[in-house]
Order: structure tokens, then sequence, then C-alpha cells
């Protein structure tokens, strides 16, 4: 038994409801593989940034050079952006506490940026997950009312004539799964990996808050 006749056998509801489960999965593969590709240039950035920059001798003194070599890119790069921007304002500050809450409060805000940019598309996989399973039983339920129908007007309860209403029937809560499967372990996968990478970039963000705060501009 293959998919077309899943479709040609079934009535206009169940197959509705795996349309909507194949849409909910292309949609789901497509954020997966774009929240993947895109998370790992971000840390690759992050990575390069750490190894070529952050090891160099007082590199906080030269964020404008930096930013402007382009040596760092993505979120790494947001980060650097705000620092360049208020290097002229921390000139008009003498006491190392105004520059420290400044740029604390200004790269606090470019953080809060930072996630709610990584976090874009984690709703949909988080509907997915969610939704596509009840999605997936409704078309089985459906599909199991109609099939006992036909039985019914047929007068047989033979297992050669359940067997194959009932079988189709229970492939839409198998798509269901295997759609909301995959979409779940993506979300827990990148919420993990996206708490990670705020945690190192509000770590390079205190440091830059410590060394600039303590220097004079």
């Amino acid at each position: 038994m293959d998919f077309s006749t899943v479709l040609k056998q079934g009535d206009a509801i169940v197959n509705l409801v795996l349309i909507i489960l194949i849409i909910m999965s292309i949609l789901s593969w497509y954020v997966i593989f774009y929240k993947a590709l895109k998370l790992r240039k971000e840390y690759k950035f992050y990575k390069n940034f750490c190894l070529k920059i952050v090891n160099q001798k007082e590199w906080f003194l030269n964020i404008d050079k930096i930013y402007l070599d382009q040596q760092s890119q993505g979120v790494t790069q947001l980060i650097l952006k705000q620092v360049n921007d208020l290097k002229p304002t921390l000139e008009n500050y003498k006491s190392h506490e105004s520059k420290k809450e400044i740029l604390t409060m200004h790269l606090t805000q470019t953080l809060d940026e930072i996630r709610f940019w990584l976090d874009r598309g984690l709703t949909i996989l988080a509907s997915i997950g969610s939704i596509a399973p009840f999605v997936g039983l409704f078309g089985t339920v459906w599909g199991i009312y109609h099939a006992l129908n036909k039985i019914s007007a047929q007068g047989s309860v033979g297992l050669n004539v359940v067997a194959g209403p009932i079988a189709e029937a229970l492939i839409a809560t198998a798509i269901g799964l295997a759609t909301a499967i995959p979409a779940v372990l993506a979300y827990n996968s990148f919420v993990r990996f996206n708490r990670l990478l705020i945690q190192n970039l509000r770590h390079l963000a205190e440091q830059i808050t410590v060394y600039l705060s303590n220097q004079n501009l």
C-alpha cells in the first residue's frame, strides 16, 4: 500500500489532514536546516573571533579597527558594533562606574536583541511538534470512522475487509509522529545551543565592559 493509494481511497477529510501534515513536515525541515546552518556559522564566527582577536594583547583597545577589518561576523559583530559606537560617548566620562554602567546597559540590550533574533523560527518548530501528533490522531479517528461506515455498508466484518481501511487510517498518525519527533528534537537542541552562544557572548560583553571601563579612552 503506497501513499497514492491512501489518497485515492481516503475521503476528503483524511486527505486534507495528510496534506496538512506534509506541509508541516516540509516547513519543519526547512526551519531545521536553516537554523542549523545559521547557528553553525554563528559558532564559527565566535570561535574565529576568540582565536584570532581575543588572544591579542590589548585587543579591547582596538575595537574600532577590529570592527572595520570585518574579522568577526554575525552576532559577535553586533557586540563589536555596539562597543565601537559607544566609544565616543565613553570618552566624556571619567568615572569607571559610569563607563561600566553605560556599557552594561547597552550590551544587555544588544544581547536581548541577539537572543530574539536567534529564537526566530523556534516557535514554528514548537508548534509543529505539539500540534502534528493531534492532527495525525484526528485523521486516524476520522479515517477509522469512515472505514467502519464502509464496512457497515458492505455487511462484512472479515479481517481482509477491516485490515485495509484501518491501516490506511493509521498512516495519518504515523505521519503525524514522523513530523513531530524531528521538530521537537530540533527545538530542544536549538534552545540549548542558543543558550550556550548567548552565555559565551555575555562573557565576551562582560570582559569588554571590565576592560574598557578601567581604561582612559
